[in-house]
């Protein structure tokens, strides 16, 4: 009796081993998928959010949505930093030429405060001015579906001294494909992006569209001038719009 007793322990206990193994295992599992995935609901909350706006400011200012969206969820924490939920400021903006409130203040070393909002949405207009300005006039010769050219433009005007900046938006838009929001698609980085081309053409709509600039000695021929000149599109605002946001 005693015998049987003892082996049917020993039959038991490897199963049972096994099993806690298992289970202490999914319980870590489960204690990095839940931050996991609560980030990424953050995310898609903010870009839910904040992409109307965008969009409605890729059509008036130029500015491609993808990358306002991008540069908001980079540079406010997805809106959680300190300045974000105190100022309403998910851009970074310092107070130059503002006659508005300011935050963090200046001091005696003059150091410049940061412009405060009364919303969110306000500092995403002043965004849209603030790129709007002849310092990054370079910018809209690429196309708004571009994001790339645009994030690499970014950092080579000098919107930020990281040298890294332009991977982090590419990072950000690639990963939870910002890019579709305005009708594009994702870039292959290892060829210029002039020569990718979406697997469909897309049918005229009323969609805002920017042309790309084509060098003189790229000009299209006759016929491809006519088929052009069919199509419709929304040429870009010309000119400089005004904005307090140019401290140039």
């Amino acid at each position: 009796m005693s015998f049987n007793f003892e082996r049917k322990i020993k039959e038991i206990f490897p199963i049972n081993k096994r099993i806690l193994v298992f289970c202490l295992i999914f319980a870590v599992f489960c204690a990095f998928l839940a931050p996991a995935q609560s980030k990424r609901q953050r995310y898609i909350d903010y870009i839910e959010r904040y992409k109307g706006v965008a969009l409605q400011h890729e059509r008036e200012f130029g500015v491609p949505a993808c990358i306002t969206l991008a540069q908001g969820i980079l540079e406010s924490s997805v809106g959680e930093s300190k300045m974000a939920r105190e100022a309403n400021n998910h851009f970074g903006i310092k107070a130059y030429h503002w006659k508005g409130e300011v935050y963090g203040g200046c001091d005696s070393l003059g150091t410049v405060g940061y412009r405060k909002y009364g919303a969110p949405e306000d500092s995403y207009l002043d965004h849209a001015r603030f790129l709007k300005t002849s310092r990054y006039s370079v910018l809209y010769e690429f196309d708004v579906t571009d994001y790339r050219s645009w994030a690499q433009g970014l950092r080579d005007c000098g919107y930020a001294e990281d040298a890294n900046y332009p991977d982090k938006l590419i990072t950000i838009i690639e990963q939870y494909e910002l890019y579709a929001i305005n009708g594009g698609h994702r870039l292959d980085g290892s060829r210029p992006a002039e020569q990718i081309e979406p697997a469909e053409p897309e049918q005229p709509s009323t969609r805002w569209h920017h042309r790309k600039r084509r060098p003189r000695s790229e000009q299209p021929a006759a016929q491809e001038v006519t088929e052009q000149q069919q199509q419709t599109f929304t040429p870009l605002m010309q000119g400089r719009v005004a904005s307090s946001a140019d401290n140039d």
